[in-house]
């Protein structure tokens, strides 16, 4: 399953659970999203960890941080004075941007299928795959690029799966390729620029499904000089 479509699924049914109980008077909604909001930052970083099955920094500073945030805001720290968290919070993500944390680039690699995920940073997926089959990429307050200009396509067509939450998804792809897009936009959309003259039975097909939330998902070629 695609890592975006997990996190958007998981949250909804949190939060359609949490109305659901408040609406049968077993809790209240408000003081609960109140104490429990920071596990959204948990499941980022989480997700994030699973998706490129390593803990790098910024994932890892994800899960910590919001479980730090999630003792404060439950009580688990006793009192705690916001005044002096937010800005140790703002200090580290400043720290984190400094030191590069959010930039990730990985170089080209040989699998039929790929996937990557960017949350809070830029991160960018290659393949020079002479049967790329499949791709799933997830961009989450962050910037996601997957480079197909080096790859070939199996016969029957490839498919990629891109999630685009308050982010930004490229889709690289070499000239001579039919691309398709279809999905949900919600308060965002997408944009094909590749040169639309590809046509015949054997025509190399990429079909992509989108779902994009405040974002935005653009397929191009690759720029012609630089």
């Amino acid at each position: 399953m695609n890592a975006g479509r997990a996190v958007v699924g998981t949250l909804l049914v949190g939060l359609g659970s949490v109305f659901l109980l408040d609406t049968a008077g077993v809790l209240d909604a408000a003081t609960t999203l109140g104490d429990w909001w920071p596990l959204a930052i948990v499941f980022l970083g989480a997700f994030q960890i699973a998706s490129e099955r390593r803990a790098g920094p910024l994932p890892l500073a994800l899960v910590v941080g919001g479980l730090v945030v999630l003792g404060a805001t439950t009580g688990l720290f006793g009192t705690v004075d916001w005044g002096i968290v937010w800005p140790i919070v703002l200090i580290s993500m400043g720290l984190g941007l400094l030191l590069g944390w959010g930039r990730q680039r990985m170089g080209a690699v040989d699998q039929a299928e790929v996937s990557g995920m960017a949350v809070l940073s830029s991160s960018r997926v290659a393949t020079r795959s002479t049967a790329f089959e499949r791709a799933s990429v997830t961009a989450v307050l962050g910037a996601m690029t997957l480079d197909l200009t080096k790859a070939t396509l199996v016969p029957g067509g490839a498919s990629i799966t891109a999630t685009a939450v308050f982010g930004g998804i490229n889709v690289v792809v070499p000239t001579g390729w039919a691309v398709t897009i279809s999905g949900v936009p919600l308060f965002g959309g997408w944009d094909d620029t590749t040169t639309r003259v590809a046509e015949g039975p054997n025509v190399p097909r990429l079909e992509i499904q989108a779902l994009v939330l405040f974002g935005g998902l653009e397929v191009k070629h690759p720029r012609r000089w630089g």
